[in-house]
């Protein structure tokens, strides 16, 4: 780095002194120079290139492909984008911590929502359903789910089954009508509740904000059956 470094600001001082412009001495120059670099690595790092964001809707949030890149692990899971059989962006999680040990600390492997599907969720009921199964050769039976509207309620985190087939697990949760857009909205999975690294595979992630009147036992009804 120090190599680049030198050779970098020389050829900076080159082009200025070539220009015919001013050149600064060294004591200003090169903290200058330090200064940019460090800038342009900050850059490189905030920049994922091919990263593909989830589909957002007035009433829906879809994570599927590569956007399921963007999920985060929380504390005591993993994550990885792999690929299945067909060649399709598969999410793998697994957790190294149980959920009681870590599971109320933590909202598992999630995603956060942006300001606008917040706005969109305030008072209603929103619809979250995983398309997943258990890991080839592991003995993963059981996920949970969760939806949180930080300092405004969070649902349970409950269990649902998975099996070595793909299925489709959901729950529905209330937000609170007193609840503000404040950037930390999230939806969790916490694969299975022992912590033994056990993994289970992910194909699509789907909110729906459910019709306006509508009653927890109607998106209850709507839900689709493991």
């Amino acid at each position: 780095m120090a190599q680049t470094e030198f050779h970098l600001s020389q050829a900076l001082r080159d082009l200025i002194r070539r220009s015919g412009r001013w050149s600064p001495p060294d004591w200003v120059f090169l903290p200058a120079s330090a200064l940019v670099l460090a800038g342009l690595v900050a850059l490189a790092l905030n920049i994922r290139p091919g990263a593909v964001d989830a589909v957002v809707s007035d009433t829906q949030f879809i994570m599927e492909g590569e956007a399921l890149g963007q999920l985060i692990p929380g504390p005591g899971t993993r994550f990885e984008l792999t690929i299945g059989p067909a060649g399709e962006p598969l999410a793998r999680l697994s957790a190294t911590a149980s959920f009681d040990a870590a599971g109320m600390l933590s909202a598992g492997v999630g995603a956060a929502l942006p300001t606008e599907w917040e706005e969109n969720a305030i008072g209603r009921i929103v619809r979250l359903e995983v398309e997943a199964q258990a890991a080839p050769d592991t003995r993963i039976d059981q996920v949970r789910l969760g939806y949180f509207t930080v300092g405004y309620g969070d649902s349970e985190r409950t269990l649902k089954p998975v099996s070595p087939s793909w299925s489709t697990v959901g729950i529905c949760y209330q937000v609170a009508p007193t609840a503000q857009a404040n950037g930390v909205e999230w939806l969790g999975i916490w694969p299975g509740d022992a912590g033994d690294g056990e993994a289970v595979l992910v194909r699509s992630i789907r909110l729906t904000l459910e019709p306006q009147g509508d009653t927890m036992a109607q998106c209850e009804a709507r839900l689709s059956p493991a």
